[in-house]
């Protein structure tokens, strides 16, 4: 019987509105082995919008989340380019900016 195989990365959110549970900027970031990826949200995707988007892909997301208020300053470079490859100049100047909080969830997924 074959041993199963996963993949593992990292689901970095901005901090979202605990009143709406809407992300408080229209972004996402997946921290996986080859790097970083960037993806636009709708304005206000929810929180549970975008965990329900990945399970449906097959991951399993830790519901507990780890709170990064203070990125390495190498970390926060490559999340700080990630952020602004993503805008694309798209997002108001209220959107736009350095984002140094995040919650961090584990995630996983059987490699078929």
């Amino acid at each position: 019987m074959d041993t199963p195989s996963y993949e593992y990365a990292r689901l970095w959110l901005p901090l979202y509105d605990n009143n709406t549970l809407s992300v408080v900027r229209p972004v996402y970031l997946i921290e996986a082995a080859d790097g970083f990826e960037g993806i636009v949200a709708e304005k206000n995707t929810t929180l549970i919008g975008v965990l329900n988007e990945f399970g449906r892909e097959g991951w399993r997301i830790d519901m507990t989340p780890i709170r990064v208020a203070a990125p390495s300053p190498e970390f926060q470079l490559l999340i700080d380019a990630t952020l602004d490859e993503v805008d694309g100049g798209s997002l108001s100047d209220a959107d736009s900016g350095a984002v140094s909080e995040f919650d961090v969830y584990g995630m996983r997924r059987e490699i078929a």
